[in-house]
């Protein structure tokens, strides 16, 4: 839920200042506040994760961009490209066979992976090949949703799909894959 929140401030705070002061100084906020972040977050850990330099960097060049050109649609691409690039990232991951999220599974929690029956581990691959052929589906999905919202839809409209819609497409398939799995059983596929 934090998550969620902290995720959902910058779109707000993007658009209220668009909305009360316009593009420029939206954009300003925006890139402002990214920048921040990534103080607060060396502040905090004295490192800087590559995800939060690659979207702070994209801030930067697109609101920057935007800014100069006083467009804000530039910017509001960069959660596309982002969504782009996880899903390129998941499909490269998984060129060897084994889905990318299978590899982080295994890395996050070993257990539940080691010394497992053959039947279990097929079962395992299955289960996590499906999961992530649909969130790459869910990710191209709502990149290309978001870019149409952009071009043709308000700030507001793009803020909500930003921010709220994209978070509750993801809890629908979560949980419709979680009732796949409870409806399939150990055989899920």
């Amino acid at each position: 839920m934090k998550l969620l929140f902290l995720g959902l401030i910058p779109v707000v705070i993007f658009w209220v200042v668009e909305d009360k002061f316009g593009t420029f100084w939206g954009l300003i906020a925006a890139i402002v506040w990214a920048l921040g972040e990534c103080i607060y977050e060396y502040a905090r850990t004295k490192k800087i994760q590559p995800l939060t330099l690659f979207s702070t960097g994209l801030v930067v060049a697109l609101g920057g961009l935007g800014a100069f050109l006083d467009r804000s649609i530039l910017f509001k691409f960069q959660p596309v490209i982002m969504e782009v690039v996880f899903a390129i990232v998941i499909i490269w991951g998984g060129r060897k066979g084994e889905p990318l999220l299978m590899k982080m599974a295994r890395q996050t929690r070993p257990e539940i992976f080691k010394d497992v029956p053959e039947a279990v581990a097929g079962n395992q691959m299955r289960i996590m090949t499906r999961l992530t052929r649909n969130l790459i589906v869910v990710l191209i999905f709502h990149s290309v949703l978001l870019s149409i919202i952009a071009v043709k839809g308000s700030t507001g409209q793009w803020a909500f799909w930003k921010g709220i819609g994209f978070n509750v497409l993801l809890f629908l398939w979560a949980g419709s894959e979680f009732l796949i799995m409870k409806k399939k059983g150990p055989k899920a596929t």
